[in-house]
């Protein structure tokens, strides 16, 4: 199973078990991170990868790579007011083009629809339905199902602008000659372009918001299925973020930051 994942991801990078580097083996690594894999489980991919190429008698690049510690890293949460001031903060200051038309239109789908990375690269205009106020996100290689989910009213007129008029604008500010349905046409066409788009994007976030507790672009995602886990429960919040385990946004309920702060506040106030 590992290595069935490890070869697709593979072919859709264009690339073999002979000519990935050890610098793709990092890219992979990153996507399994993204994708909220833990250390142990990433470690022991790399071990089946690695055991895989002693298997084939080639180049190992696998050889040895781990990462190291195992612990599981405490999950911060951002309120609804903290999500809507990175998005009301943010100002694009990208003067690429493909950058600079439709960083704001990810971030307001990471932050009111929870989309992670690969949500985003795998939506198509077909996807959108602008007229209802509606998208479907397709389903994940394996952990996601597909679902229907609402825009919100804001993001409805700035989508239909970006797909009427900027789309497929490249990164020198001409249209692109490659072509695809992707939504977010050129910029997810490869992957190295989305990661480098998202890395600005968090970095920026950073920037802008230097009084929130902001780390990486998970945090969005997360913060907004433990909104939805506190509005809806825990099925419809299965639904809205897509997994087929409920276990996958379990570990999300009763993580409010601010609710633990009260409770240290009840029983040790500073005054």
């Amino acid at each position: 199973m590992r290595i069935g994942l490890f070869t697709k991801w593979l072919k859709f990078q264009g690339l073999t078990l002979k000519t990935i580097d050890y610098k793709g083996l990092l890219s992979y690594i990153g996507d399994l991170q993204t994708q909220e894999k833990s250390k142990t489980s990433i470690n022991t991919t790399l071990r089946s990868i690695e055991h895989y190429y002693t298997f084939l008698q080639i180049r190992n690049i696998a050889l040895n790579v781990r990462l190291r510690g195992t612990y599981q890293e405490q999950i911060l949460l951002l309120s609804e007011e903290e999500l809507l001031q990175i998005y009301s903060n943010y100002q694009n200051t990208t003067k690429h083009g493909y950058f600079k038309y439709s960083n704001k239109l990810i971030l307001g789908l990471m932050i009111f629809q929870a989309l992670d990375k690969q949500d985003i690269m795998n939506l198509a205009l077909k996807d959108i339905d602008l007229t209802k106020g509606t998208f479907q996100v397709p389903a994940g290689v394996r952990r996601k199902n597909e679902r229907i989910i609402q825009l919100e009213a804001h993001q409805i007129i700035p989508l239909h602008d970006y797909i009427i008029n900027y789309r497929g604008i490249g990164r020198n500010g001409k249209k692109s000659l490659e072509s695809s349905e992707r939504l977010f046409h050129p910029n997810v066409n490869k992957e190295q372009r989305i990661h480098d788009q998202l890395k600005a994007l968090a970095k920026a976030i950073r920037v802008q918001n230097p009084d929130l507790n902001f780390k990486r672009l998970t945090q969005l995602k997360q913060s907004r299925i433990g909104i939805w886990i506190d509005l809806y429960g825990l099925r419809k919040t299965q639904y809205l973020a897509g997994y087929k385990d409920v276990g996958n946004i379990e570990k999300y309920r009763n993580k409010d930051m601010k609710n633990l702060s009260k409770q240290i506040e009840m029983f040790h106030p500073l005054n």
